[in-house]
């Protein structure tokens, strides 16, 4: 079984640089019958303006049986979407990096910069292309088995970003194997 959770946040932003830039995550889920095979997540997120260019926050992704028990289990893609259709593209975000985080030590598994011109859906660049089952770890709480993904991110604030802001889709595929 594969389930998602999520990170909740005004998003832990820099010190340096005062205010927060508003984004709250509301992740779906999606359920298999078998954890081996291809499974997609999505998380959601709302960009609003502020005075903010730096922004982060956290997902998961979990199954319930021990990924050491397949061969291999891979990153297909991570992809950005603007939910919104008035927003021609991604450019007001600058950059954006997702890592993986077991026992405090984060790996990069995938970024983009910049975001490409008139581009409303945007794959990131994967970074890291072996095996993630290393980056699994059994969840005491839920007796699952747990990816914690990182993420970070700048926003260029010459862009104009509607005052309600812009809602995001994050789709992240797995192949389990």
């Amino acid at each position: 079984m594969l389930t998602c959770r999520r990170g909740l946040a005004s998003l832990c932003l820099s010190a340096r640089t005062g205010a927060a830039l508003t984004m709250a995550l509301s992740l779906g889920a999606s359920a298999c019958a078998s954890v081996v095979g291809e499974h997609e997540v999505e998380t959601k997120f709302l960009v609003k303006p502020t005075s903010q260019s730096v922004f982060s926050g956290w997902s998961e992704l979990s199954v319930s049986e021990d990924p050491n028990s397949v061969d291999r289990a891979e990153l297909m893609y991570i992809r950005l979407e603007a939910r919104d259709n008035n927003v021609p593209d991604l450019t007001f975000i600058k950059s954006v990096s997702a890592s993986a985080v077991v026992d405090g030590k984060s790996t990069v598994v995938a970024k983009k910069a910049p975001m490409p011109t008139g581009e409303r859906i945007v794959p990131l660049d994967r970074v890291y292309n072996d095996d993630i089952r290393p980056f699994f770890y059994k969840n005491d709480e839920s007796g699952d088995y747990t990816v914690h993904v990182d993420w970070e991110g700048k926003v260029d604030l010459t862009k104009t970003i509607p005052p309600e802001g812009v809602w995001m889709k994050v789709l992240v595929a797995v192949r389990i194997e």
